[in-house]
């Protein structure tokens, strides 16, 4: 059964991640900190790898209408001719 929210949790302070974060503490289910510190340290890596990974996407979603325009007008220009 998922923890209750508590909607003034999110109103205090810091909001989304304050709330995650005491989710994330209310779980005992791993006593470790040090393993818990490293499944957190292994998440923010995975983050920065999804943001880099949504940024090469967006690279090449422009490099791809770059060639598409330029295909076009090399097109229009042989039609042209």
């Amino acid at each position: 059964m998922p923890p209750k929210k508590d909607p003034k949790a999110a109103k205090k302070g810091g909001g989304l991640e304050d709330e995650a974060r005491a989710r994330a503490d209310a779980v005992d289910d791993i006593d470790d900190d040090d393993y818990k510190k490293s499944l957190r340290v292994e998440c923010r890596a995975l983050e920065d790898k999804i943001r880099k990974e949504e940024d090469l996407a967006g690279l090449y979603q422009d490099e791809r209408q770059r060639v598409n325009y330029f295909w076009i007008v090399s097109k229009k220009e042989l039609e042209d001719k």
